[in-house]
């Protein structure tokens, strides 16, 4: 019998309580948690970083193959990085899919109530779910790109100073609209797996349950990328000291010349903190239930009505 207290995820919390869920979630559930990651986006995320590895094998070459007159750089290069950006994208899917998956077990089931296996099959479940999402937005960020680019040479165009200034205010705005974007670009995922509906529907509940909470999210967001790429670059550090070494010693004189131990180093430190980014998704979530429980109160009325049944459940059991 499991006698972990389960955890409520429909329930208002403020900025202190979302961060200390997240971290109590996470301690209550490690080991099942990272298991489930490491087996099911885990291998996805160990491919990714070794077309990282060796993405960036290509970049710090890049000098050598030009001194050497080598025509087809580009070319190699350019495959190289593509592996890399298809190889990315699958791993983030499986990863977000997995961490929102594990919680949806949580959810249903309680801790110790599921395994990696019940995991896995939310996962495969709705694979379709998450990358209907991804295509969607992808659709979306091309017109907005296409849309902003085409304002900055048009205002370049006719005024280039109204061009630059457009540029500094572009600039400044995304600083703002950037935090509260990555979070509902990434909970957009979990409102379509738990809710019926299309992907656009699952867009718009994550601007409903924002409105009125947009500084909120802004301010949990922006501490929590702080918090996780910070424990993140702890790992990622090895990396960049061995590539800064490589770059200035010239270890790496020819084309297709590879350092193993780069690749390693590269590919293990890559690994690690990608699987660390799972927490920043633990933490979206809670802050997604918090802010759906403040318009919905589904949460309190669950918990009115099980105190309403446990006094009939003490009867039957002292009978």
């Amino acid at each position: 019998m499991n006698n972990q207290e389960k955890i409520t995820f429909r329930q208002a919390r403020d900025f202190g309580e979302t961060f200390n869920v997240s971290v109590k979630f996470l301690r209550q559930n490690l080991k099942l948690f990272f298991q489930s990651l490491i087996y099911i986006a885990g291998p996805f995320v160990l491919i990714s970083a070794i077309a990282g590895a060796f993405y960036q094998s290509s970049a710090l070459s890049m000098f050598s193959i030009a001194r050497m007159g080598q025509s087809n750089l580009f070319s190699q290069f350019g495959w190289t990085y593509l592996i890399f950006i298809l190889a990315t994208i699958v791993a983030n899917m499986l990863l977000l899919a997995t961490v929102f998956s594990f919680m949806l077990n949580y959810m249903e089931k309680g801790p110790g109530g599921f395994t990696i296996n019940d995991v896995g099959r939310t996962v495969l479940k709705n694979i379709g779910n998450i990358f209907s999402v991804f295509f969607l937005l992808l659709l979306l960020a091309i017109v907005a790109v296409a849309l902003v680019v085409g304002i900055v040479f048009g205002i370049a165009s006719a005024a280039p100073v109204l061009g630059v200034l457009f540029g500094i205010a572009l600039f400044f705005g995304l600083l703002i609209l950037l935090p509260p974007l990555m979070w509902q670009l990434s909970v957009v995922y979990l409102v379509k797996m738990k809710e019926d509906g299309s992907a656009l529907n699952a867009l718009g509940r994550t601007r409903q349950v924002m409105r009125g909470n947009f500084w909120w999210t802004w301010i949990i967001m922006v501490c929590a990328v702080m918090a996780v790429g910070l424990i993140s670059f702890i790992f990622a550090l090895p990396q960049a000291v061995y590539q800064i070494v490589l770059m200035f010693s010239h270890l790496k004189d020819a084309y297709g010349d590879v350092s193993i131990p780069f690749l390693i180093v590269a590919s293990v430190c890559t690994f690690c903190s990608t699987l660390l980014y799972s927490g920043l998704y633990v933490i979206s979530a809670f802050h997604y239930f918090s802010l759906a429980e403040q318009k919905d109160n589904i949460g309190l009325m669950e918990r009115i009505d099980e105190i309403g049944k446990t006094p009939n459940n003490n009867v039957e059991q002292h009978y």
